[in-house]
C-alpha cells in the first residue's frame, strides 16, 4: 500500500475531530512561534532590535538567524503534535509543554539573563508568552477532563515518557524517542555549560554577545528534543515523518546556506549538520523498514 508521508505528517484530511486544545495548540504555535521564527531568518535585525539583543560578534547574526530557524521548527513540532492521533490514549503530548514552558524555558530564561548572556526584555517577553501558553493550555485541557488535576495530568506525560506505562509502539516512534532524551541530554549541558560547546565543537568565536545566543540555542534544541521525546512517547505516526521532514527540508539546508554565507562557524555547522543528518537517516530507514509489504509464510 502506497503511503502519502507529507499527508500522512500533516494529518490530511484529519484523522479525527480536533478538540478546543488541539485547535488553540495549532493557533497559538503559528502565530508565536512559526511566523516569529520565519521573521527572525529573514529580519534578524529588526528582531534583535525589538528585544534589545547585541548582534555586534561576527558570527552573531547567523547565530540568531539558526534561532530563528530553531523556533520556527518548534512550532513547526506543536502543530504537527496537535493534528496527530495518538496511540496512547489523553493529551500527554500536548500536556507535555505545560512543564516544559511553565518551568523549564522560564527558569532558563531566568538564569541566562543573571548570568547577564540576554537582555532583560528578551527574558520577559518569552517568559511571560511562554508561561501564559502553558497556563491558557492546562486551563482549556482541565475545562474539558473529568476529575482533572495536576496529578492526572503529569500522569499522562509519565505514561508517554516511560516506555514500559505505554503499549507497545512502531521502531520509528522508539527511534524518535531515543535520539529525543539523546538531544535533551547535550544540548541541556551545552547550554548550561557554552565552554563545553566551544569546546567539543572547536569553535572560536564563543564569548560576549555570542555566549548568549549559543545558549539561547540549545536551550530551543532541549525543548525540541523534549517534543521529540513526547511526540516518539505517544506513538503517533505523524511525528517520525516530521522529525525527518524539518531537518532535511529546513534545519540542514538552513545550516548549509549560513555556512555558504559565512554567517556561522565551519566547525559548528558541520557538527549540527552532521548530527541532524545522521538522526534523519536513523529514522527514515526505519520508517522504510515499516512501509515494507509484510509476507506472511503458510
Amino acid at each position: 500500500m502506497r503511503v502519502n508521508w507529507f499527508k500522512t505528517m500533516l494529518s490530511i484530511p484529519p484523522r479525527q475531530t480536533l478538540t478546543t486544545l488541539r485547535v488553540f495548540t495549532v493557533w497559538s504555535a503559528l502565530m508565536a512561534y512559526f511566523i516569529s521564527g520565519v521573521l527572525g531568518v529573514a529580519f534578524p535585525q529588526l528582531v534583535s532590535f525589538v528585544f534589545m539583543l547585541d548582534l555586534s560578534g561576527r558570527y552573531d547574526t547567523g547565530i540568531w538567524r539558526f534561532n530563528s530557524g530553531l523556533l520556527t521548527v518548534i512550532g513547526f513540532l506543536y502543530i504537527v503534535t496537535a493534528r496527530s492521533r495518538p496511540a496512547v490514549a489523553g493529551n500527554g503530548a500536548l500536556l507535555g509543554s505545560v512543564p516544559e514552558r511553565l518551568l523549564f524555558v522560564t527558569s532558563a530564561l531566568v538564569w541566562m539573563f543573571r548570568q547577564s548572556l540576554i537582555s532583560l526584555p528578551f527574558t520577559a517577553a518569552i517568559g511571560l508568552l511562554d508561561s501564559t501558553l502553558a497556563i491558557i493550555t492546562y486551563v482549556i485541557w482541565s475545562r474539558n477532563t473529568p476529575d482533572a488535576s495536576p496529578m492526572k495530568c503529569m500522569g499522562e506525560i509519565a505514561k508517554i515518557m516511560l516506555p514500559p506505562l505505554g503499549p507497545a509502539r512502531k521502531w520509528s516512534s522508539n527511534c524518535v524517542q531515543i535520539i529525543g532524551y539523546l538531544q535533551m541530554v547535550v544540548s541541556l549541558a551545552f547550554m548550561v555549560k557554552p565552554e563545553i560547546a566551544r569546546d567539543a565543537l572547536g569553535l572560536d568565536t564563543i564569548g560576549g554577545s555570542s555566549k548568549g545566543l549559543v545558549s539561547v540555542l540549545f536551550m530551543q534544541m532541549t525543548v525540541i528534543g523534549w517534543f521529540q521525546v513526547l511526540g516518539g512517547g505517544d506513538g503517533n505516526e505523524s511525528c517520525p515523518i516530521a522529525a525527518v521532514f524539518y531537518r532535511l527540508a529546513w534545519t540542514t539546508p538552513l545550516i548549509s546556506l549560513l555556512y555558504y554565507f559565512n554567517s556561522i562557524e565551519r566547525a559548528f555547522a558541520l557538527a549540527l549538520g552532521i548530527a541532524d543528518s545522521m538522526s534523519a537517516l536513523i529514522i527514515f530507514i526505519s520508517l522504510c523498514i515499516e512501509s515494507l509489504p509484510s509476507k506472511t509464510t503458510k
